[in-house]
């Protein structure tokens, strides 16, 4: 049955995710240096806290990954995983990275993490690399401290508030009312600068096309 890519696994192949329950509920995790230490307002240790989010998020429906998987061997295979605290918390760790990050350190950490993963897979974790990669990892997550409220229902989850005080979000620029403190009337010089490389491009190319068909015109006469 599971080696079928189009048949729907059935329900009780599951052990922590149930079907049945179409209630809605909310989890805030709270995060210290990239790591979790409490749920819902209490402190535990990690493994209680993994415990206490696969059961809550399992009881809501969330946590089944359902994919098709490239093995080193060089198959591909439908793999089914049920793993309801790992993808809530790997959720809401990431948003919470949005907050507080730059956007440069999050475009580069995705490669970092990409590469990290395919490592661990690849059973290379006494590679240099990886060690390597854990020191970049370890110094982005100073800042991934703070709070992150995540909504479960019948299967589905999103993050629907965050907060930290490491946060780079600021409401202040980020609004589009009046009280608005960012100079809108900078962006003008930004934008012609950012985009003068390919404003010099178009136009060489347009000069290019032109000659080009002037070229071909004569040829054909």
């Amino acid at each position: 049955m599971v080696e079928d890519a189009n048949s729907e696994p059935p329900t009780d192949a599951f052990q922590f995710v149930k079907f049945d329950n179409e209630n809605a509920d909310y989890l805030e995790l709270e995060f210290e240096n990239g790591i979790p230490v409490a749920a819902d307002g209490q402190r535990m240790k990690i493994i209680n806290l993994i415990g206490y989010v696969n059961d809550k998020a399992g009881s809501l429906g969330v946590g089944i990954m359902d994919h098709i998987e490239d093995r080193m061997v060089g198959i591909k295979s439908r793999e089914i995983y049920e793993a309801p605290a790992a993808v809530v918390i790997v959720e809401a760790h990431k948003d919470l990275e949005k907050m507080v990050l730059t956007s440069h350190e999050l475009r580069f950490k995705r490669v970092v993490d990409e590469q990290w993963s395919w490592l661990v897979y690849s059973g290379l974790w006494k590679d240099p690399l990886r060690s390597h990669l854990d020191k970049f990892i370890d110094a982005t997550q100073k800042k991934v401290s703070g709070k992150v409220k995540l909504k479960m229902q019948r299967g589905s989850l999103r993050v629907v508030g965050r907060e930290s005080q490491h946060s780079l979000y600021r409401n202040e620029l980020a609004t589009y009312t009046a009280g608005s403190t960012f100079d809108q009337s900078l962006a003008k010089g930004f934008v012609e600068l950012w985009g003068l490389q390919s404003t010099v491009a178009n136009m060489i190319d347009r000069r290019q096309r032109s000659e080009d068909n002037k070229n071909g015109g004569g040829a054909g006469s």
